[in-house]
């Protein structure tokens, strides 16, 4: 018979020990294994589009035509110069003749009061001021009288010297107390009447962020205008057209939603090229005064005498192109998806386009897209560059 030593008590439980100890972490690990496998499951479904194969169509058209925006004269930000609370708006009347406060979409004439913030305490300040030039005006009335005074006793050898330079002095001061009293009477009238916000031109209000009530702090602005003295057309170029134009060429600009056709002429060149899409911006002043165009309106501007050439063209559906984000004040920048494979999945690709002139219902493509590229047509408004796609008939 064999027999079986068994482990001694305080072995066995530091045996028994380790196994806890090393299982413990392996258990933890385990369930954030779990945890980070759940969490990395879940993958973003593909935005289902429709594409095309990128082509070229003839050019038949001789006069070189872009999409352009309608823009003001100028954008003028209005703030009020000193703080305070807003006590009244402008007032206006609405086709059933009831009272409104001034909004987006109102025509002002140059000099109207829009809002004012409480006078109170600047004409306070400004009674105060002139108060202080009176008594200016009265000391140095004294002084004067003073200082003739010492003239004549200097004259009859009454006084010393030294005092009548001290008169002369004291005269002098009060004329330099005046002029300081006049500078800060100034002073007041003028934040006086900065309380009071007028419209430097006759223009179209854009926005208003002032309410009655409202706690102003000097330098917020409360309005928006626009200078609508005159309208603009901005819109793009490629380089071949820019190299071309000049300040002063006539150009036409086609509003289809006004069925109108106006003359316009380049008044703005921009000497470089934009960093993204390689175009240069161009601005058209339309000389009509009375065109009926609305600020934002997409237009067409046709180029006269600018030969197109007569090679075939690349062209896209205009649901293909969408408007990308621009700075203030520059030509509404397009682009165009495309749809690339990586790693065996359709993955979409932002492009800059430049688009040109219509051809029947596409438009053409100056730069940006190449033959046999697969072009999305429908569903470009919902993506972002390296998003995923799914293709649908």
């Amino acid at each position: 018979m064999t027999t079986r030593t068994q482990p001694n008590g305080p072995q066995s439980s530091r045996n028994g020990e380790v196994a806890r100890h090393t299982y413990l972490p392996l258990a933890a690990a385990a369930v954030l294994g779990v945890a980070c496998h759940k969490a990395e499951s879940y993958v973003r479904p593909p935005v289902p589009v429709r594409a095309s194969t990128v082509r070229q169509s003839p050019q038949t058209d001789q006069e070189l035509r872009f999409s352009g925006t309608v823009a003001p004269e100028a954008e003028i930000e209005l703030s009020f110069k000193v703080g305070g609370y807003a006590t009244s708006l402008l007032t206006l009347r609405d086709g059933q003749g009831r009272t409104r406060f001034v909004q987006a979409g109102d025509q002002v004439r140059r000099g109207t009061v829009l809002a004012t913030v409480r006078q109170e305490d600047y004409r306070q300040s400004a009674a105060e001021a002139r108060g202080a030039v009176d008594a200016a005006r009265a000391a140095a009335l004294k002084a004067r009288l003073d200082y003739d005074r010492a003239v004549s006793l200097l004259a009859s050898k009454v006084i010393p010297p030294a005092d009548y330079d001290a008169a002369k002095a004291r005269a002098d001061g009060a004329i330099a107390a005046v002029d300081t009293a006049k500078a800060r009477l100034a002073s007041a009238r003028i934040a006086l009447a900065d309380t009071s916000l007028r419209t430097p031109v006759d223009a179209l209000v854009l926005a208003r962020s002032v309410e009655i009530g409202n706690l102003i702090s000097p330098n917020t602005v409360a309005f928006r205008l626009a200078d609508v003295s005159r309208i603009k057309v901005r819109f793009a170029v490629a380089d071949e057209v820019a190299s071309r134009l000049q300040i002063g060429s006539p150009v036409t600009v086609t509003a289809d939603a006004v069925e109108a056709k106006l003359p316009a002429v380049i008044s703005k060149l921009h000497p470089q090229s934009s960093s993204d899409a390689r175009t240069f911006d161009v601005e058209a002043t339309v000389l009509s005064k009375d065109a009926s165009l609305l600020l934002g309106m997409v237009v067409s501007v046709a180029l006269p005498g600018a030969s197109a050439s007569r090679a075939p063209v690349i062209t896209a559906p205009l649901s293909a192109v969408v408007a990308a984000q621009r700075p203030e004040g520059h030509a509404r920048a397009l682009v165009a998806f495309v749809v690339e494979q990586e790693r065996g999945l359709p993955i979409a690709r932002e492009r800059r386009v430049v688009a040109g002139q219509l051809v029947g219902n596409e438009v053409a493509i100056e730069s940006g897209l190449f033959p046999g590229e697969l072009l999305v047509v429908q569903g470009a408004t919902l993506l972002n560059d390296g998003q995923r796609v799914q293709l649908v008939p």
